[in-house]
């Protein structure tokens, strides 16, 4: 990848002009979130309608389990790219080129596990709904990279302009998919229609800043290997918690019905929708985050200020879920889908934790303490797995959705520990 000098860096004054780029980077996401989400969801109701409650959960496993192998293939370069990025932009063109390569190399081995698992399952649609969704869930993986490289360079307006045109391109698809044949292949062969043309839209937003992706252009010497070391821990410890975030439903598919786990998916998916507000704020502030390693008093103000804006949105935000659960399942999801409802209280309880874990993770990350968010997340996943295996035979969705809470609870009191440690030692 590389850079022709048509990115400018926008100049920052301390610590004031920082809130302000933070605070209108927080503005552009709040308008464009809602818009990605609406659209996800919208997909997903109707999803849920058409296909019925068993074939959404089968829907459902698969894309999880695409999504989970696909991460393999980022190797941590989105993250590193941002904040290698927001600490020294004038290396734009080291670090991308580094981070293309890196991915590239990662790719060969997941189209392999991919093709494999198509073949064993066959032509039917369970085997194009898992090569479909795999191809597909590769090209969000490179759409996430685009994202971390414009983040790095606090673009959040081109950031949302991608973002919105996946989820519209991508509900366009589905939409059209599931009216002419409602089946998991036709949602999965739609989803690769949206994420595709998305890319090509990507790679004209890039264009229009400078910025081309080429394999011919070489990093230089060592850097890639200075960089897969920074990055792997980054790229591990999403692994992890993408494994234990997405491994309740594995867990389900052992002990419960599709049914069960459509209903447990439909009650998860208004969770990951509330997840968009920590988003938000930490779309447009980790990058002052990461700027700010070094500088104690700053990195102290900006760190006090996100937590408590965090904490403030969680317990609203979680509060509401859990007093209209029932009203919010009947209002998104038509019959049969009643089930959620005990779930998603469960998972309401867990919003103010998990708002407060996207801070503090994202805290660690910004101080370079990201073995120590590897560490964590190895814990939280034997946490999960073990809370998910007492307590799914015994309470199905709403087990799983107890584990979730146990594990972000967890994962709190781990990350307050390491900071005020980090803090009492510096």
């Amino acid at each position: 990848m590389a850079h022709r000098g048509a990115v400018s860096t926008p100049k920052i004054d301390g610590f004031q002009a920082e809130r302000r780029l933070a605070l209108t980077n927080a503005i552009v996401k709040t308008v464009s979130i809602p818009i990605e989400k609406a659209c996800r969801l919208v997909l997903m109701l109707i999803a849920a309608s058409a296909l019925g409650v068993a074939r959404f959960g089968s829907y459902q496993f698969a894309f999880a389990a695409t999504t989970m192998l696909a991460v393999c293939t980022d190797l941590g370069m989105s993250v590193w790219t941002t904040r290698a990025l927001a600490r020294d932009r004038s290396r734009a063109p080291a670090i991308l080129a580094t981070a293309l390569h890196l991915r590239l190399w990662a790719a060969g081995p997941y189209l392999a596990v991919i093709a494999v698992a198509t073949l064993l399952l066959g032509r039917g649609d369970a085997g194009w709904t898992l090569a479909l969704l795999g191809l597909a869930a590769f090209i969000n993986a490179v759409l996430d990279y685009f994202v971390g490289v414009f983040r790095g360079f606090e673009r959040l307006g081109d950031e949302a302009r991608l973002n919105v045109a996946r989820a519209a391109f991508t509900l366009a698809a589905g939409l059209l998919a599931l009216r002419l044949r409602p089946t998991p292949a036709a949602l999965a062969a739609a989803l690769l229609a949206g994420v595709s043309a998305t890319a090509l839209y990507g790679g004209v937003l890039l264009r229009r800043h400078g910025l081309t992706l080429s394999p011919r252009t070489r990093p230089p010497a060592g850097l890639a290997r200075a960089a897969f070391a920074e990055a792997l821990p980054l790229w591990l410890a999403t692994l992890l918690s993408l494994l234990y975030f997405k491994g309740d439903v594995v867990v389900l598919k052992v002990f419960a019905t599709d049914a069960e786990i459509g209903a447990y998916s439909a009650a998860y998916k208004v969770f990951e929708g509330l997840m968009m507000v920590p988003a938000v704020v930490l779309a447009a502030t980790f990058t002052p985050l990461a700027r700010a390693k070094g500088d104690p008093e700053r990195q102290r103000r900006w760190e006090g200020g996100v937590a408590l804006v965090l904490l403030a949105l969680g317990a609203l935000v979680g509060a509401v879920t859990y007093l209209q659960s029932a009203r919010i399942v009947g209002l998104v999801y038509r019959g049969g889908f009643a089930r959620a409802i005990p779930s998603l209280r469960v998972l309401a309880a867990a919003v103010p934790i998990l708002f407060l874990n996207f801070g503090l993770t994202h805290f660690l990350i910004a101080r370079d303490l990201e073995r120590r968010n590897l560490a964590f997340a190895g814990v939280m996943l034997v946490v999960n797995v073990t809370a998910n295996l007492i307590l799914i035979p015994r309470a199905g969705g709403p087990g799983a959705a107890c584990a979730t809470l146990i594990t972000e609870a967890a994962l709190t009191v781990c990350c307050a520990i390491a900071l005020k440690d980090r803090r009492s030692a510096g």
